[in-house]
């Protein structure tokens, strides 16, 4: 009854203080995450660093990869043995088809086509298996440290695993390039007619973009359907092994939240995704803290009086709780300066610490070129002015000494006359 009594208590208190209490998310998903993609803060995460079987959440990797390799226009050929090796979803790709990468990477992200992965690793390495060279190569520089892949579709190998938490770095990375997050938000496409097909219309697997379910799914006691206000990505993936995966993305309010649930069953990726992004929205904000550009400090690397004035790289945001004042902290670090200096090296870091925790940081840099610690000298001639203030301080320092030699001489001198007629006087009175 007192339990209640407080409870009831703290409810009225939030109320009458206009006070919005940020609530506790759950999931019903093998793992999940929230993180915000421009501060790269964490929201919310549950099993993150689990090993999980990515199904078709790989094919972000496989289109970061060959966005880096090729062009848009590149025209690709089928293979002969891709349309007979390859099960699951695709889109009917014949031997000896032609299409450009455009239309593949539509393939590859929107119906989640497997026959395009394939045709896009061939294409660009030869073979499969040096494709996925590339994509282990690319995880491990990022820091997805967890992952391995051993093909381009996510269709199940026991040697093919991921963590939320390394997805989250590869979504990162993906979401680098403007022509990947331009394909990952279209919900509908036409792949122009083909030497081989006539013009196929393709649509989103992602329900979020594209709602083509007439079901809907319970989300705060409310029941609505699988689209999300704003949605613009990213991927979604199954296999029976892998369960149902969805990594979705949504700017709203300046905050851009991305949304990484693993391993769930019937509605439960979209349901945990609905709740994952209305918890990030509804509690958290954008605080800007510093612009790119803005002057932090002078460092003194000149001779002279000069200053090397430093700048910050980057703009820096951090995302905080609504409604909160936290105590942050700037921390300016500069590391040690070797010359010669270029124009925009990184000189130090500027750290801002929520609870000795970095939350947000930038490098700091040159604004101008140094070559070398003094000022560089046209001529011998010069480089002897630059020595006259050491040699009158010396001039300086000999006439004095001689000065008070002489003051000196003078002072003893007088003294000892004025002892001798003391001395005379004297002499006289007693005589």
């Amino acid at each position: 009854m007192l339990k209640k009594f407080i409870t009831f208590l703290i409810f009225i208190l939030f109320i009458s203080l206009n006070i919005t209490p940020v609530y506790a998310v759950t999931t019903n998903c093998g793992a999940a995450l929230l993180f915000e993609l421009n501060t790269q803060a964490t929201l919310y995460e549950s099993k993150a660093n689990q090993k999980m079987y990515p199904a078709s959440i790989t094919k972000i990797m496989t289109a970061a990869i060959a966005l880096e390799l090729g062009n848009l226009d590149d025209k690709i050929t089928v293979d002969e043995d891709t349309p007979y090796e390859i099960y699951g979803s695709h889109i009917a790709l014949e031997p000896g088809e032609v299409l450009t990468l455009k239309d593949l990477l539509y393939a590859l992200i929107l119906p989640s086509a497997n026959d395009a992965a394939s045709v896009i690793a061939k294409h660009y390495s030869g073979d499969i298996e040096s494709f996925v060279k590339l994509m282990n190569k690319k995880a491990k520089e990022i820091g997805a440290t967890n992952t391995h892949f051993a093909n381009p579709h996510g269709l199940h190998d026991e040697n093919h695993y991921t963590t939320a938490a390394d997805l989250a770095k590869i979504v990162t990375y993906a979401m680098k390039n403007e022509t990947f997050r331009e394909i990952i938000k279209t919900p509908r496409y036409e792949i122009p007619a083909t030497n081989k097909k006539e013009p196929r219309a393709i649509i989103t697997t992602n329900n979020l973009l594209l709602n083509t379910s007439p079901s809907y799914i319970l989300v705060n006691n409310k029941w609505v359907t699988r689209e999300y206000e704003g949605a613009a990505g990213v991927k979604t993936g199954y296999t029976p092994e892998a369960g149902n995966c969805l990594i979705s993305y949504v700017e709203k309010s300046g905050i851009e939240l991305v949304a990484i649930v693993l391993n769930g069953s019937g509605t439960d990726v979209y349901t945990d995704t609905h709740n994952l992004l209305n918890y990030g929205f509804d509690n958290f904000e954008v605080k800007n803290m510093i612009k790119a550009n803005e002057f932090v400090q002078d460092l003194d690397v000149l001779e002279n009086s000069e200053k090397l004035p430093l700048v910050t790289k980057n703009n820096v945001s951090i995302i905080v709780e609504k409604g909160t004042t936290p105590d942050i902290k700037t921390d300016v670090k500069i590391f040690d300066i070797s010359l010669p200096i270029k124009k925009g090296d990184s000189l130090g870091k500027l750290e801002y610490k929520i609870d000795n925790k970095v939350v947000g940081s930038t490098d700091i840099i040159s604004t101008m070129s140094v070559s070398s610690i003094k000022n560089t000298n046209k001529n011998n001639k010069s480089n002897d002015v630059s020595k006259l203030p050491t040699l009158l301080k010396i001039i300086i320092a000999i006439l004095i000494a001689v000065l008070t030699l002489r003051i000196y001489n003078k002072i003893r001198v007088y003294v000892i006359k004025q002892k001798r007629k003391k001395r005379r006087k004297k002499m006289r009175e007693g005589l």
